[in-house]
């Protein structure tokens, strides 16, 4: 199985470009009450940028560098010389690697799964509470929230999370997700099958309950994949340099 084939699931609704103008729904009180399990929101627009490692158990790891506001990226890819870059304009990468899914797809990706506490509250996005659910074997009753985008929002508007909120806690567990991300799906394909990403660990940092590890599962029950998420630092300054597209550059034109 190519790396490719393996990542094909991996998308989010805003993956890189900025959400469209407009106003969000009405939070729901579960959706606003995970927010502030998880820190606050007031904390997270406050936040320059975020910085963190990940490594997935397909091989696949990076150091992923976002501001918080713009949403513009930079992702370097661990053991290698490959960067990629949103400039809020166009994204960018050198060395990448040919089979690899296209940076446009992954610059922004796993920071919009970790992010989705507050997310929730981006313009654009639309929520709806549908009742209780459980997950897979766990038999609390998590109550989940429908995410979805409006028109244009992003790249992939068709995308859709089924948030799990913990009913005592009110920490997000997790969220059933598919991928609308065309590019990297079969001819004919409009989305792949539902997939669930389980939160498991958690840290505190800059008053922010930040993920640690998570697993994305088959609807059988059975793993896809696992990542562990290290080096969390909301302290420094956004870099604005590194968006300066080098000598050499390649601009990603996939289609979402």
């Amino acid at each position: 199985m190519t790396m490719r084939v393996r990542l094909s699931w991996l998308c989010a609704g805003a993956v890189v470009a900025l959400v469209a103008a407009g106003s969000a729904n009405a939070v729901p009180e579960a959706a606003a009450r995970m927010t502030e399990a998880h820190g606050g929101l007031e904390a997270w627009r406050a936040l320059g940028s975020m910085t963190f490692v990940d490594s997935w158990s397909t091989g696949l790891a990076g150091r992923v560098t976002m501001e918080t506001g713009s949403r513009r990226a930079v992702l370097e890819l661990t053991g290698s010389d490959a960067v990629a870059a949103w400039d809020g304009a166009k994204v960018w990468s050198v060395h990448w690697p040919a089979e690899m899914p296209p940076p446009r797809f992954l610059v922004g990706l796993n920071w919009y799964f970790l992010n989705l506490p507050w997310l929730v509250h981006d313009p654009g996005v639309r929520l709806a509470e549908e009742g209780t659910v459980t997950v897979g074997d766990d038999p609390t009753q998590y109550v989940a929230v429908r995410m979805t985008f409006g028109e244009g929002v992003g790249d992939t508007p068709d995308d859709y999370y089924l948030l799990y909120i913990h009913p005592e806690t009110w920490r997000l567990h997790g969220c059933e997700y598919v991928v609308t991300y065309d590019a990297i799906l079969p001819d004919g394909v409009e989305h792949t099958p539902p997939h669930d990403l389980i939160f498991e660990e958690f840290t505190e940092t800059g008053g922010l309950v930040l993920p640690t590890a998570f697993t994305v599962y088959n609807k059988d029950g059975t793993v896809y994949a696992s990542c562990r998420v290290e080096e969390w630092n909301l302290d420094e300054p956004f870099d604005e340099a590194r968006l300066e597209m080098p000598d050499g550059a390649v601009l990603d034109e996939s289609q979402p």
